[in-house]
């Protein structure tokens, strides 16, 4: 794989010269930080809608399922007791809301303080899925020092040379992600 230059690498991960000092000392620029915020408003109008759909699965459970199950059931009635499945009506509201918590905390964190690490790049792509059902996805990892990144292209992963020497800056969320890099 060919390594690129600076400017790909900026290119590939959406910073500027101007973002390396800041991300240097350990501070995101004031651009980097702005972007963040829309990255967090985001995820946070993501967390509302799914909240929304589950709220109107529940009316829907309650309003369709729920009266068929608390009908009087013929004695050798095979049906689900209606209290099974309340419990699990509660136990995926739990398990819900605790991601959606866990998610909502994750973005938070993403602040000013910016990470780095360094070392050779050890690039990694490969395929999940099956061709002949739902087709396959690419999946594309970089690893420097310790730190592992998930890339979402061919094209950021391509800004990295196999072997090569390089500190990245990141932040970190539910996993790092990648606010600069620069070839040492």
């Amino acid at each position: 794989m060919v390594g690129m230059s600076t400017g790909a690498l900026e290119a590939a991960f959406g910073f500027t010269a101007a973002d390396l000092p800041e991300n240097r000392v350990g501070r995101l620029s004031a651009a980097q930080l702005s972007r963040m915020t829309t990255t967090r408003g985001q995820a946070q109008v993501a967390n509302l809608v799914f909240g929304a759909i589950f709220v109107v699965i529940l009316i829907i459970i309650a309003i369709v399922v729920l009266p068929g199950a608390l009908a009087p059931q013929p004695a050798n009635s095979s049906a689900v007791p209606p209290g099974i499945i309340v419990l699990v009506i509660a136990v995926v509201a739990v398990i819900i809301a605790l991601s959606l918590l866990r998610t909502r905390s994750k973005t938070k964190r993403l602040t000013g303080t910016v990470l780095s690490t360094e070392g050779p790049a050890k690039t990694r792509a490969r395929s999940v899925g099956n061709v002949d059902q739902l087709g396959t996805s690419d999946i594309y990892r970089l690893t420097v020092g310790s730190v592992t990144f998930p890339l979402s292209s061919q094209g950021q992963l391509a800004a990295f040379e196999e072997g090569r020497t390089y500190r990245c800056y990141y932040v970190k969320g539910t996993l790092p992600i990648i606010v600069s890099a620069e070839a040492v």
